[in-house]
């Protein structure tokens, strides 16, 4: 194709997803001339095939399993079934709204986009292909939010049918009867849940001795515990030595990695879950020479500058943990920097949300975290079986687990599992950031009956004077 026309803006932010639509955002809100080119769909892979259409799932399951599950509290429905097309048309119509909305508020706030291809050719000069013709682009300012992809497996590679990745789990037509998952990380817990409850036999194996590999160890086993109640086979210490394709189905070798012991299962499918790796090789990066560290993520500063003083990078392309809330707080940071506003990225809590059964929050330092820095700490517990609104919500399982400095008693981090922890995780998450100490969390008049009322209850246990526990002695 021949170059149709060249432009000229202030910024470029290439791809559209957490990070890089909420830079393309702020930056028109800062007057900032700016062009979003993204290649594929609006809204990256958050919106269009990760958090979005994993959350829809999960609720669809929780809403078939509650129904399947209520006869003690007087619900009798027969018949009950589970349409996977209808689902898939439902979550359709809720990622298409987002869509629209992502491109809606970009171009409101000033922010043009432009569906091709960049490749960066110099600091300030990008070519964008596009279906009508070629671009050149020059540019002030660049913002890499490229994201990351799945990793295959050299013995599972992708095809979409048998072998997939998380993004083709939501283009089944029908759901599998059963569905190996490889990888016992957040996504694998999270959607081997949403499936086992819908009907699939779900077996997980993880290579770590533990599910959930580098939470809190009590998180995983209480996890595990679930699953398996669930009727999840869970491997850990495991891989996937062969597989063989027949008539419709694999046959897979699973081997124990400690003792050798081998042993074969069937599945329909299987889903490799095992990581994510950098989007930062194909479009240029080379051409201006920026740093990438060993594993291919960009190197930045705190105000999201590469060693290239104009090239910024965000969200997943920059590192893990692989988090939109991080891309979104990445993505308004380099925004603003370019902006003329001293801004840095200097989180000391980011909270982390794993959507299983029950939710999985965690936010700030785990007790071994927290003593390995210096601190002599205390833990304050609250188990939701004590809370009114977890058993009216037949939830009633798991815990608010409060790591807080001895001395001080300032908040150094949280753990929860249970019903709905993701909606007050923040509440911990506030408190660090500010500093606050237990007192401050215990005194905050929180209403009755909500789950909230846990994060109250775990910081008063921490002072040793709770109220709907026993005390325990302080160690």
């Amino acid at each position: 194709m021949l170059l149709v026309r060249e432009m000229q803006y202030d910024a470029v932010v290439i791809g559209s997803g957490p990070g890089g639509y909420v830079s393309a955002i702020r930056l028109g809100q800062l007057g900032v001339k700016t062009v979003l080119i993204e290649r594929n769909v609006i809204g990256g892979e958050c919106t269009n095939y990760g958090c979005i259409p994993s959350k829809a799932l999960i609720e669809m399951a929780n809403l078939y399993w509650s129904a399947k599950n209520s006869s003690e509290i007087g619900i009798i429905n027969e018949g009950l079934k589970v349409d996977f097309k209808k689902f898939r048309a439902w979550k359709d119509q809720i990622i298409s709204r987002l869509r629209d909305g992502i491109r809606y508020l970009c171009e409101e706030n000033g922010s043009e986009i432009i569906i091709g291809s960049a490749y960066i050719k110099s600091p300030n000069e990008i070519l964008v292909k596009t279906n009508s013709g070629n671009m050149d682009i020059n540019t002030k300012n660049i913002i890499v939010a490229t994201g990351s992809t799945p990793i295959q497996l050299p013995n599972l590679i992708f095809d979409g049918k048998y072998i997939l990745s998380s993004k083709d789990i939501f283009e089944m037509d029908e759901l599998p009867n059963s569905l190996l998952i490889v990888g016992g990380g957040a996504i694998g817990i999270e959607l081997g849940t949403a499936l086992a409850k819908l009907g699939t036999q779900v077996t997980i194996v993880e290579l770590m001795n533990q599910i959930l590999p580098g939470i809190d160890p009590e998180i995983a086993r209480f996890e595990t515990r679930v699953l398996t109640r669930l009727g999840v086979k869970v491997y850990t210490e495991s891989t996937v030595k062969d597989t063989k394709i027949s008539n419709g189905s694999i046959e897979v070798i699973i081997k124990k990695v400690n003792t050798g012991e081998e042993f074969k299962i069937n599945a329909e499918k299987i889903l490799v879950s095992v990581g994510r790796k950098p989007n930062s090789n194909g479009f240029g990066l080379e051409n201006v020479n920026v740093k990438l560290n060993e594993k291919g993520f960009i190197i930045v500063d705190k105000k999201m500058r590469t060693n290239v003083p104009n090239i910024y990078a965000v969200g997943d392309v920059v590192g893990p943990p692989y988090l939109a809330h991080k891309a979104f707080k990445e993505g308004i940071t380099a925004a603003e920097v370019i902006g003329g506003l001293p801004t840095e990225y200097d989180y000391k809590a980011v909270p982390q949300v794993i959507y299983s059964d029950p939710e999985i929050a965690l936010v700030g330092l785990t007790e071994e975290e927290a003593r390995k820095s210096g601190y002599d700490t205390i833990t304050g517990r609250f188990l939701f079986t004590a809370s009114g609104r977890a058993l009216t919500e037949r939830s009633a399982e798991g815990f608010v687990k409060i790591i807080i400095d001895k001395k001080s008693s300032i908040i150094l981090g949280a753990q929860m599992i249970g019903p709905k922890v993701s909606e007050f995780v923040s509440e911990i998450a506030l408190a660090i950031e500010m500093g606050a100490t237990a007192e401050d969390l215990g005194f905050t008049m929180h209403p009755h009956p909500t789950l909230s009322e846990s994060i109250m209850e775990a910081s008063e246990d921490a002072l040793g004077k709770p109220i709907h526990i026993l005390k325990r002695k302080i160690k």
